[in-house]
């Protein structure tokens, strides 16, 4: 059975199999991010091998992946057209947006994306990832808070889509 069909017959939680890739330290900053997540309402479910979806009202907001000794929050960008547009109200700390700004990625994903061209929160980014534009690898401290942060963002923002439909 490989790695993945075992994972897929138990459908691990996070920190069940996470204390296997990384260490002590990694693990503990995970394991601070799914207890924000969970307090929050926001449950982590298993998408893939090492991967975890985190959903909102059917929306993604997030994925946590394990990728060797390293974790990564992978923020949602609701497609590769909208990310952050119609955002700017869900971020009036520019210290928030300079962190997303500074956290941009460029089109060299393994998906083989094209870069394109954004306005994000009010700056202009060229050649950025269309596929996760806005990931953390091991974050830790300030990085971490502003991550919840950027995760209430999101969610704050899938309720009022929510609410506006109706």
């Amino acid at each position: 059975m490989s790695f993945y069909q075992s994972q897929k017959a138990v459908k691990p939680k996070a920190e069940d199999v996470a204390g296997d890739f990384i260490s002590e330290d990694k693990l503990k900053n995970l394991t601070d991010l799914l207890g924000f997540l969970r307090e929050n309402k926001l449950t982590p479910r298993w998408a893939s091998g090492n991967s975890w979806s985190v959903k909102y009202k059917t929306r993604n907001v997030c994925f946590i992946k394990i990728i060797g000794t390293s974790w990564y929050v992978f923020h949602s960008n609701f497609g590769r057209e909208s990310w952050f547009v119609g955002y700017d109200e869900y971020f009036p700390d520019d210290e928030l947006k300079a962190f997303v700004w500074q956290n941009m990625k460029g089109a060299y994903c393994t998906r083989k994306c094209m870069g394109r061209s954004k306005t994000i929160l009010g700056k202009d980014f060229y050649d950025i990832c269309t596929c996760w534009p806005f990931r953390l690898e091991n974050p830790e401290g300030v990085d971490l808070e502003h991550s919840k942060n950027v995760i209430l963002a999101i969610k704050n923002f899938i309720t009022d889509l929510a609410m506006a439909s109706k």
